[in-house]
Parts: C-alpha cells; sequence; structure tokens
C-alpha cells in the first residue's frame, strides 16, 4: 500500500517557509551532487529536444541534478507522447467509429490525457510550474545560472 498524505518537503524549502522544528527534519537528507543530468543515448530526437530545452530551464533556476536523470526521461518521454497525441487528435474527430460501427471517443483522448497528468506531476516535482515556482527559493541564483555571492547577506 502506498504512503498517505502529502510527499514531504525538503529540509530546506521547509527551513525557508519557516518550520523551525528541528525534530521534524531528516538530518540524513541525501543530498545530490551538484553535476547536471546527463540524457541517456538511447532516447529519440524529439525526447533530446524536450531534454535539452527542459534541463537548460532547471540549470538557470540552480535545480538540475544528476540524481533526477530518470525523473527527467520520464517527464521528456511524456512531452512528447503529449505532442503526438495532439498532433493525432489535429487530424481526426475527437469522435471515431467504434468496432461496431457506433461513434465512440478517439482513444487518443486517453492518451493525451494520461500524458498530460504525467506532465504535470514531474513538473510540480521539478518546480516547472508557476505555483512550484512559488514554493522553492534557489538560493540566489542569477539570470545568467550563476550563484549571487550576496544573497542572504541583507
Amino acid at each position: 500500500m502506498g504512503r498517505r498524505g502529502r510527499p514531504p518537503q525538503p529540509t530546506a524549502l521547509r527551513l525557508i517557509k519557516g518550520d523551525h522544528h528541528k525534530s521534524r527534519f531528516n538530518s540524513d537528507e541525501p543530498i545530490p551532487r551538484g553535476l547536471p543530468p546527463v540524457c541517456p543515448d538511447d532516447v529519440s530526437d524529439n525526447v533530446r529536444e524536450i531534454w535539452d530545452y527542459t534541463v537548460a530551464e532547471m540549470e538557470v533556476m540552480g535545480i538540475a541534478y544528476a540524481a533526477d536523470r530518470d525523473a527527467l526521461r520520464a517527464y521528456a518521454e511524456a512531452v512528447v507522447t503529449h505532442q503526438r497525441a495532439c498532433a493525432v487528435l489535429k487530424q481526426s474527430s475527437i469522435l471515431v467509429k467504434g468496432r461496431h460501427g457506433n461513434m465512440i471517443r478517439n482513444p487518443a483522448l486517453q492518451v493525451q490525457r494520461d500524458s498530460a497528468a504525467t506532465i504535470r506531476a514531474f513538473a510540480q516535482e521539478f518546480g516547472l510550474t508557476p505555483s512550484a515556482r512559488t514554493r522553492i527559493e534557489a538560493g540566489g541564483v542569477t539570470e545568467d545560472g550563476e550563484q549571487n555571492p550576496f544573497s542572504g547577506t541583507g
């Protein structure tokens, strides 16, 4: 059975938000290496394009880590699947003839919806939505992606 309730927030994020109950923090929380994720070699060109764009944006925000490689791949694959489903729907109708000649909902709609849900879930995890970004403080990363040495000094 899965875990119940909201997923726990990283300790740094909880401190930023003002939760100072030290007994509730995981003092052994793992910290990922500061290396950007490397795209696997076996992805399609479409997935590579989404990967490169997403990682570039995450690097600017200071949240791209090698540990996120597989989750980023799943995100990029979902984006490509969504794009393909949208292309199918653009060329066809929302309703199509079913096996018995009756009109049914186009199966591409379900593919589109499922991939959109996957995209939304991963985007929330990576801080790639407007609401997710309001909950993240990147610690003084400037527009060009450099760390601001004066952040937090007043």
